[in-house]
């Protein structure tokens, strides 16, 4: 379903969606959940004979940035990601996440064995979960959370923490093969980069306020030539990643598209940090305090970039560049 069809523009998500967001502050996972269900947020990927809306990626990145900038404390992409990719194997399974009613997410990190067990980790607010996707050699496959041995792993992100998995044997409600884990796992790269942009825009915006309203020795901070040319680095450093953002969703399902997607999250897993590690620099000794919310953002920022296995994907892109030259 394209734009002209629907007749929506990806923009207009946005407002909502950061409303929504706005009032999961404070909720628990299953409130987050009812609350984004209510909304329709959980759908938007998801086909319409599971209750979604049927949209494209392309509607979902702002949904994503609202997240980021929100520091949402529920497994969105991952919710949404299921919610889509479950609809042809497992649909009333997907249309329960579409509304809400069930919880899901997807252990990033690890690979099963064939025969489900192994311990696989970095799945994010797993503990309670109705379901959880890992991937096995082959593709992956769906588990049910009460069958699993879920552990608090040792992580950053305190408002949205990690955790390990440990199968034993557990039946599968069903399987995804390795061309629907790849795609999944490339619409996740897109969906973070979105949301490392929505957390990097808030943390440079907190950065600009501080320093325009706070005073020092009878001026205001941003008097001071070296802090404006630092934040103007991070605004450049910010619109490249936006700009690959944009570039990435235009891109099809080519060797091209698949470069310029894995390009994007590149992109934010490499000024992302930078820019939130800045907007605690300008911050002074106060970033570094539990009042402000900046280093809360680069938390979620770096475990971002490790669900998305930054380093290994680097490798991987700078050697399809060198071969396609």
């Amino acid at each position: 379903m394209d734009m002209m069809q629907t007749g929506l523009d990806p923009a207009e998500f946005a407002d909502s969606a950061h409303k929504a967001i706005a009032a999961c502050h404070g909720l628990d996972p299953v409130g987050c959940a009812a609350r984004l269900a209510e909304d329709g947020l959980l759908g938007v990927l998801a086909p319409e004979e599971v209750g979604g809306l049927g949209l494209d990626l392309r509607f979902a990145l702002p949904v994503l940035q609202a997240a980021g900038a929100g520091d949402l404390a529920f497994p969105l992409a991952e919710t949404m990601l299921l919610a889509r990719h479950l609809a042809g194997p497992a649909p009333a399974i997907a249309a329960s996440l579409a509304a809400g009613e069930a919880r899901g997410t997807i252990a990033w990190a690890g690979t099963a064995r064939t025969e489900l067990v192994g311990t696989v980790g970095r799945a994010p607010l797993a503990e309670g979960a109705n379901w959880v996707l890992v991937r096995l050699a082959h593709g992956a496959a769906l588990l049910p959370g009460s069958a699993l041995r879920i552990a608090k792993a040792i992580g950053l992100d305190e408002t949205m923490p990690e955790y390990s998995v440990t199968l034993s044997g557990a039946d599968a409600a069903c399987r995804l093969d390795a061309a629907a884990w790849s795609a999944l796992a490339e619409e996740a790269s897109l969906l973070r980069a979105a949301a490392i942009l929505g957390a990097a825009e808030t943390s440079l915006a907190l950065a600009v306020e501080h320093v325009t309203t706070r005073r020092q020795f009878g001026k205001p901070l941003v008097a001071n030539q070296a802090l404006r040319h630092l934040l103007a680095r991070q605004k450049l450093a910010l619109e490249g990643m936006r700009g690959a953002l944009m570039r990435a969703t235009g891109c099809g399902d080519d060797a091209e598209g698949v470069l310029a997607r894995r390009a994007a999250f590149l992109a934010a897993a490499t000024h992302g940090p930078l820019i939130a590690e800045a907007s605690i620099q300008a911050h002074g000794g106060m970033g570094f305090t539990w009042d402000i919310p900046v280093h809360r953002h680069l938390r979620r920022i770096r475990a971002l970039e490790a669900q998305g296995e930054a380093p290994a994907l680097r490798e991987a892109v700078a050697a399809a560049l060198i071969d396609a030259n």
